[in-house]
């Protein structure tokens, strides 16, 4: 029999935080074993003369026949070569990975596989990181089957909304609904449309009397809060039909943008109208504060709302105040009572006194904060340039001066402004082999390992992160030194992460694919460091990374850009699997980055917003937030993922430009001032380490 071909089809999605992000299910649901088009034989040939495409073995070293063989095996599953599969399979008993094998046998058959087989596997492997997706993979078959009491008896304790309700169904089936009320309702209250599944459930709860007034208007409530209209109308058949002209009329209002909502004040005042102008009011609020502001004036003497949903009003009318910058922000904090301001309140507010220069005022808002968010280097910057500004303090600043010594965006902003050089103080790795070894032989490093060597690039981070999930925060520095010995630098990065060890800088920021993107950088007229700081900042050096938007590899470009940038660069554009590759992605990454610095006037503070916002946003950006000073600009944007990713991309620049060069372009050169362009610090700054500062402020 022909060796079967490896295709390399990578259709699985790699996360940033692949613990929390990545859904098991959609991996079992990707079958390995769907038939190949026969467009794609002609793969075979890499088969035929290496056995595998994917990763070779350690330099030097011979290649382990049980992986060649499981990778042969593991390609016959996903063309549907059942033959080849269960030949090799057999032979593979001892092999480390030989659970992959059978977790692929029993996903393809976990219809007919008896149950107690399946629940010992599934026992057996419940530290792998195969199990949950095969577990509900296995109960949904079930339930397909009509196989109630195997449901039931297996699917205790499940999350996933569609099998809670296959249980549901279940127990209505068998008749064992003691307690099923509850449960159901609770299934049916819910702000949006529930699977399919749960229909028949809904139907047995209505059919029960289980759809009561009170609980019909609580999914309506969060329905309208959600903005689901359509779902909000479906419900009124649940309510008294004298209640349903209420919905009808609140669908009119927000059909017209809320414009003629005061005319509400003829209705009665009771829960539930109270609890329709509310929300309306809220959706207002964030699309048009002062509107929703001046149509509260004119209902609240119309409507005895109790004293906290007044006050949940007014809160979000003075929080999206703030967020748009408007002008009657401070009269609508005013309204708020102080001990009701809660920390996101006074953040924006903080930002809307920083957007009008209101020094003395800023100072004040920023006392009034939490410790935990006002000891936020953020903030600690901004009350020193509060002081500083408003003559309240005489330079130099010591809060500046302490701030000056951590190797962070405010830190490199607060050593700018004082001329001091940057205080970066790297912690050189002094972990034994031994350590490292002892980690390496964790059965769960040891899947991630070997999975890595076969190819499966998304089961090797998950059975990685899995592990080092286990681990002591102590172990995990050792964990990132595996992972560094093993040349594999995202794990590296995430380890030391969430370890608090951030000042390992050469395992954090590593010079990975150096030359290839020096000779990109420099083919684009680009900052080499800039390149790697957007890299680092976007796919943490993933070189296969995808995101939930379908922005893939190094540089997080979708194909719909990538096809567009190559054609307009006269670049090579074989299909979206090329961005998943360093010579595909670099080269189309650096053009789309040269391409939005001329867009902007070569600005890298609007280049890095639009590169993590899109043009669009940016362009609304400028036209409504406040020119000059770009540390200022970045602070007031709206949303929170550009507001710090361009101080994360500007701050890892400024490490990568170390870790190239040794002497640094100041952070604050790379901020022009939004329109006029003019830079207010210049130069280079020399790297020193003044003292172990950092030992005790950059755990965050």
């Amino acid at each position: 029999m022909g060796l079967p071909c490896s295709l390399r089809l990578h259709k699985l999605v790699l996360p940033m935080n692949p613990v929390k992000k990545l859904s098991l299910v959609s991996i079992v649901q990707t079958s390995i074993t769907q038939a190949i088009g026969k467009r794609q034989l002609g793969y075979c040939l890499c088969v035929l003369l290496s056995a595998w495409c994917g990763p070779v073995s350690a330099e030097g070293s011979a290649p382990d026949p049980a992986l060649e063989q499981f990778k042969i095996a593991w390609d016959a599953a996903r063309q549907g070569d059942h033959d080849t599969f269960r030949q090799i399979k057999g032979s593979l008993q001892d092999y480390i990975l030989f659970p992959y094998l059978q977790y692929e046998d029993y996903r393809n058959r976990r219809s007919s596989v008896p149950v107690d087989e399946m629940v010992a596997f599934l026992t057996n492997h419940r530290d792998w990181a195969f199990e949950p997706g095969l577990r509900i993979a296995w109960l949904r078959s079930l339930a397909r089957k009509g196989r109630w009491a195997d449901l039931l008896a297996n699917s205790r304790g499940v999350t996933d909304t569609a099998l809670r309700c296959q249980r549901a169904r279940g127990r209505i089936i068998l008749g064992k609904t003691d307690g099923l009320l509850s449960e159901a309702q609770s299934l049916w209250a819910v702000g949006k449309s529930q699977p399919d599944e749960c229909d028949p459930v809904f139907a047995w709860l209505v059919s029960s009397g289980g759809v009561t007034e009170s609980l019909a208007w609580e999914r309506i409530r969060l329905a309208m809060e959600a903005n689901k209209r359509s779902l909000v109308m479906y419900l009124a058949r649940y309510v008294p039909e004298d209640q349903r002209r209420w919905l009808e009329s609140w669908n009119q209002y927000r059909r017209a943008g809320y414009a003629r909502l005061e005319q509400a004040r003829r209705w009665p005042d009771n829960e539930i109208t109270r609890m329709i102008l509310t929300t309306s009011l809220q959706r207002l609020a964030r699309k048009d504060a002062t509107r929703a502001a001046a149509k509260f004036a004119k209902l609240e003497g119309h409507f005895s709302w109790e004293e906290a949903t007044k006050i949940a009003v007014l809160r979000d009318i003075a929080l999206y105040s703030a967020v748009a910058l408007e002008d009657d922000t401070p009269l609508h904090m005013s309204r708020v009572p102080a001990v009701h301001r809660d920390s996101q309140l006074l953040e924006w507010w903080a930002r809307f006194l920083l957007s009008r220069q209101d020094w003395p005022a800023l100072a004040e808002v920023i006392a009034q904060m939490p410790g935990e968010i006002s000891n936020d280097d953020r903030w600690r910057y901004w009350l020193a340039q509060a002081e500083l500004r408003s003559g309240q303090v005489k330079p130099p600043s010591e809060l500046l001066q302490e701030l000056a010594g951590k190797a962070n965006y405010y830190g490199f902003l607060a050593a700018d402004e004082m001329g001091l050089d940057y205080n970066i103080c790297p912690l050189q790795p002094d972990i034994k082999d031994a350590e490292i070894d002892r980690i390496a032989g964790l059965a769960g490093f040891q899947h991630g390992l070997e999975l890595r060597r076969a190819g499966l690039h998304n089961w090797a981070i998950r059975e990685w992160s899995l592990a080092a999930a286990r681990l002591p925060a102590a172990d995990l520095k050792i964990a990132a030194a595996l992972a560094h010995r093993e040349g594999w630098y995202d794990r590296a990065i995430f380890a030391l992460g969430n370890s608090g060890d951030l000042r390992f800088y050469e395992w954090r920021f590593p010079l990975a694919w150096e030359t290839e993107i020096k000779r990109e950088a420099t083919a684009n007229d680009l900052d080499p460091a800039w390149v790697y700081g957007t890299i680092r900042s976007e796919s943490a050096m993933v070189e296969t990374a995808q995101s939930s938007a379908n922005a893939m590899g190094l540089m997080q470009i979708t194909p719909a850009t990538g096809k567009r940038v190559a054609r307009r660069h006269g670049l090579a554009w074989r299909g979206s699997r090329q961005l998943k590759t360093v010579a595909g992605n670099l080269p189309i990454g650096t053009a789309y980055m040269r391409d939005l610095l001329q867009d902007y006037d070569d600005n890298p503070v609007l280049v890095s917003g639009s590169y993590n916002a899109g043009p669009n946003a940016v362009s609304r950006w400028l036209d409504s937030r406040p020119a000059g000073e770009a540390a200022i600009w970045v602070e007031t944007l709206p949303y929170f993922e550009t507001r710090d990713y361009i101080p994360r991309v500007l701050a890892f620049t400024t490490l990568y430009d170390w870790r190239l060069d040794g002497t640094v372009k100041r952070i604050s050169g790379r901020m022009p001032h939004i329109e006029s362009g003019k830079i207010s610090v210049t130069g280079f700054a020399d790297v020193v380490c003044r003292s172990q500062l950092q030992t005790a402020t950059m755990g965050k």
